[in-house]
């Protein structure tokens, strides 16, 4: 005997393949959404399905939680509504099944038909297996994700259909409840209300929870409200339809009222309460927003108890809410691993003078946020800084804005406080021989060292040795003067005693107005010879791997794509954390000699990808440089475009083949370069743990494709392919159906005929009989 569960299942499924309703909605459903997905993720070339999970709205780039909030209410408008319009949900609820299991049924009718058009994607992440290292574990976070999303839809969509029996007005309550639903956890929204309204919206709307599982984190606390969310409509539509086959004076529906009100307040008391339960597990695959063994290494290095006074607003302002959880939830991992050593105390300013007064002192200050209402414009105060206090030592964080960056900061300032003495380990900037200068070119990169490395200058004068007495990690910058043999001996002596450099060489200088390039006779590169490293006269570029810049052009500034600018894929690991790849503008060919009896290592940590070139003639560095269309049929080659060396005596150098990566310029375009460069320097100041922390700030993936054929291919399947496939099987099912009834049809017209035939017969049979 069949269940009548699965029974129930079937006969809603058939419902949505036995007409072409269903298919068109998944058609349009996964085109919509490959659609959006390609044209961002081939704009910033990264190997992410962000773009496709995005909560933040935008009308020319849908998402699938928006896509859902339209899908959803079309696909479920006719579950109870459509029964109630034939008749036939009072003829169900009357047989011997329970009124739950009808219910359940649609639902799980429902999330199932949703989830095949949301699995119905997966076929954009298979196919940029091999245009990109995606990270799976948040993959499967964010498709785990869309289920919990598509399961608090589709119970909204059953409780709006059991309101009527009109599909329309199904579709349109159902879209305008889940819609509402979504909107109010937008920040554009919040920013318009009280703090305390703003954070309760933004804590009920599926949209600040969809996007924590979105990043890769799977939260207890999450889980738990989607949870709650579906039982309440459930709760809600049962409530509903069983009204229908009850008597509204009947001690049974009283009774039903009580325990469905009984059962939705627990619902929400469980969604409301349960952002108190702790419990999240991290699918990164970096681990990105797990405590790094790093961090905990520093940690236990501590002799004396470490306080970390968190000074907070209890009502956040809308802007730093989502922070404050995060920060919180980091604390408390902190403080549970660190045996007892790390101990937090949280701190609200604002309901305590005393605490305000602390908050000042330590030099933790109020941040003034916007908080746009209906009427004016107002002004709210917001605290979320931090002071760590080690024996006599105190370091502070004044405001927190971010969470990302905040373990690496929050690590730091302890090892700070762990070091022997305040001094800072020096780097020594060597000028006098036209390197880039410090303050135009790098300063932004300097800047950000300066929070943990004291920055001097090192004057070159002539025949005279540089003073670098002191130094700990000497820069060569790109210099484009002879650096003579008196201070070459000066860097000599210093590297052999163990020192540390960081130099950049440019063998090919570029002229920005006439876009082409210069032999740099004085690029210094002569030198690193004597390691083995040969730094090429030439350009790399490649025309898959690249940046997209604006150039002028006679109707305006137009996007192209720019070869000579590669993203660069980090090789080693070891130096460069988890940052994958980095901008290289207008970067050389570095080659290894293989010196006998060295006492030099050399390694290569920066390369281009497979499908970069070589430019030996660099007279024309424009975006539609001829040389492309010449390599265009032709094999890329890698190229080493940055190494490392290591001596024996403990020394350490890091050598790039341009310093334009590490420049004002380019830095602010891509986050990954400044981390790269930060973790060189803790690489070669020896400071490890502090880059195995910083590299967790940022994962970068680059969306790499061999041929404009294989990116066509991937898009293309996925906008079109996908949907051809459900609309080729939506014409075969209609055959076969169509099929089936035909011969239906024929076997029963063959058996009345037969009937007719044989009644006839008898009946002439008895006449001539008679």
């Amino acid at each position: 005997m069949k269940s009548p569960f699965f029974a129930l299942i079937r006969k809603d499924m058939k419902g949505y393949f036995d007409q072409p309703t269903g298919y068109i909605l998944i058609v349009v459903f996964v085109s919509m959404l490959s659609w959006s997905f390609f044209k961002t993720a081939l704009i910033i070339g990264e190997a992410s399905l962000r773009p496709l999970f995005t909560v933040d709205f935008a009308i020319d780039k849908p998402s699938l939680p928006w896509l859902l909030t339209i899908f959803i209410p079309a696909a479920t408008m006719r579950l109870l509504a459509e029964e109630q319009r034939d008749g036939t949900l009072e003829t169900l609820l009357t047989q011997p099944i329970r009124g739950w299991i009808v219910l359940v049924s649609k639902f799980c009718s429902g999330l199932l038909f949703v989830s095949i058009a949301i699995i119905a994607t997966i076929g954009i992440p298979l196919s940029l297996i091999n245009s990109g290292n995606l990270d799976w574990g948040g993959v499967v976070s964010q498709y785990i994700g869309s289920i919990f999303l598509a399961g608090s839809l589709v119970a909204i969509g059953l409780f709006t259909s059991s309101l009527t029996r009109n599909q329309i007005v199904a579709f349109i309550l159902g879209l305008t409840v889940s819609m509402a639903l979504m909107v109010m956890g937008l920040e554009i929204v919040a920013v318009t209300l009280p703090s305390n309204v703003a954070n309760l919206l933004q804590l009920l709307s599926p949209v600040t929870h969809f996007d924590n599982v979105g990043r890769g984190i799977i939260d207890l606390r999450d889980i738990l409200y989607f949870l709650a969310l579906i039982s309440t409509f459930l709760s809600a539509t049962f409530l509903i339809i069983r009204s229908r086959t009850l008597s509204h004076k009947s001690p049974q529906f009283r009774n039903l009222q009580l325990g469905v009100s009984g059962l939705i307040i627990l619902s929400l008391l469980v969604g409301w309460f349960g952002t108190s339960i702790k419990g999240r597990l991290d699918l990164t695959e970096d681990q990105i927003f797990t405590l790094s063994p790093a961090t905990i290494e520093i940690v236990d290095q501590l002799q004396d108890l470490l306080t970390i006074d968190v000074y907070m607003s209890k009502d956040p302002p809308v802007q730093v809410s989502p922070v404050s959880r995060d920060i919180n939830d980091f604390l408390d991992d902190l403080q549970s691993n660190s045996d007892n050593m790390v101990k937090v105390i949280r701190h609200y300013p604002e309901d305590d003078e005393y605490a305000e007064k602390k908050a000042t002192l330590a030099g933790v200050n109020a941040v003034q946020f916007n908080v746009q209402t209906q009427d004016s414009l107002q002004i709210k105060n917001g605290y979320l800084g931090v002071v760590l206090t080690y024996l006599d030592k105190r370091e502070v964080i004044p405001f927190v804005d971010s969470v990302d960056g905040f373990e690496y900061r929050l690590a730091n300032l302890t090892n700070k406080m762990l070091v022997e003495g305040t001094s800072k380990k020096v780097l020594g900037l060597i000028s006098g021989h036209g390197e880039k200068s410090p303050e135009n070119d790098v300063g932004s990169i300097l800047s950000v060292l300066s929070a943990q490395y004291e920055i001097r200058m090192v004057s070159a004068e002539a025949d005279e040795n540089l003073d670098l007495s002191g130094v700990d990690i000497i820069f060569i910058i790109s210099p484009s003067q002879r650096i003579g043999n008196v201070h070459r001996d000066s860097i000599s002596n210093f590297l052999d005693r163990g020192g540390k450099a960081f130099i950049t060489v440019e063998p090919v200088s570029v002229d920005l107005q006439q876009l082409a390039g210069l032999p740099n006779r004085n690029s210094f590169s002569d030198y690193l010879e004597r390691f083995g490293v040969l730094v090429q006269e030439d350009l790399v570029y490649d025309l898959q791997s690249n940046q997209t810049l604006s150039f002028p052009s006679a109707t305006g500034s137009v996007y192209m794509p720019y070869p000579y600018w590669v993203k660069a894929e980090v090789t080693d690991s070891k130096i460069g954390g988890t940052v994958g790849t980095i901008i290289a503008p207008w970067a050389s060919s570095i080659g290894i000699a293989n010196l006998s009896n060295s006492t030099y290592k050399v390694t290569p940590f920066l390369s281009t990808s497979d499908y970069a070139s070589v430019d030996f003639q660099f007279t024309n560095l424009r975006p539609d440089s001829p040389i492309f269309e010449d390599t265009l049929d032709s094999g890329g080659v890698r190229s080493d475009i940055g190494v490392t060396i290591e001596g024996e005596n403990g020394g350490r150098i890091v050598v790039t083949s341009d310093s334009d990566w590490i420049s004002d310029t380019v830095v602010t375009r891509s986050r990954g370069n400044v981390l790269l460069a930060l973790n060189l320097v803790d690489w070669l100041a020896q400071e490890d743990n502090l880059a195995a922390v910083r590299s967790k700030v940022v994962t970068q993936r680059t969306l790499v494709f061999s041929s404009d054929t294989q990116r066509n291919i991937v898009k293309y399947s996925n906008i079109a392919g996908v949907p051809l496939a459900f609309i080729v099987l939506g014409f075969i099912r209609f055959f076969q159906r169509r099929s089936k009834g035909f011969s239906t049809r024929w076997q029963d017209r063959a058996t009345r005929f037969v009937r007719r035939s044989s009644d006839t017969d008898t009946s002439q049979t008895e006449d001539g009989t008679s």
